[in-house]
């Protein structure tokens, strides 16, 4: 998960920056770049509660999630599933409601994320890959 989750994460940044309107833009700077140790921090506090029963059929479904985060690096709103590729619905459920939790397990007080950089980490997605997890 580790390139997919950095690769996710810039792909987040770069869509938030660009998607502001004008106005946005002017109001939001973005500030640096997150540096690869914050984003692999936040990967690992993320990974730590992540639980894949391996001999699942949900166990081998890579799924993708979006979701947004305040200022206080706690999950704002819903977390979506954008994509996954299960052969069934209820392994696709199922894989989806495992990365939702370990998303929400893990935040506890706050994700750890730089302040200063709130705008290149707002919007999140994030691929949760079973086969990589499972590499370490």
């Amino acid at each position: 998960m580790d390139d997919a989750v950095a690769a996710a994460l810039a792909a987040a940044s770069s869509a938030a920056a660009s998607g502001q309107s004008g106005e946005g833009a002017q109001r939001a700077d973005p500030g640096p770049p997150m540096t690869g140790a914050e984003r692999d921090a936040f990967r690992v506090a993320v990974q730590q509660c992540w639980i894949v029963d391996p001999g699942s059929q949900a166990g081998r479904v890579t799924v993708t999630v979006a979701f947004e985060l305040g200022r206080d690096a706690k999950v704002a709103g819903d977390i979506r599933l954008l994509t996954h590729n299960a052969e069934s619905s209820s392994a696709a459920d199922s894989a989806f409601a495992s990365a939702r939790r370990a998303i929400l397990r893990c935040q506890g007080d706050g994700f750890p994320l730089p302040a200063e950089k709130y705008e290149q980490w707002r919007v999140v997605e994030m691929t949760f890959n079973p086969e990589a997890m499972t590499i370490r």
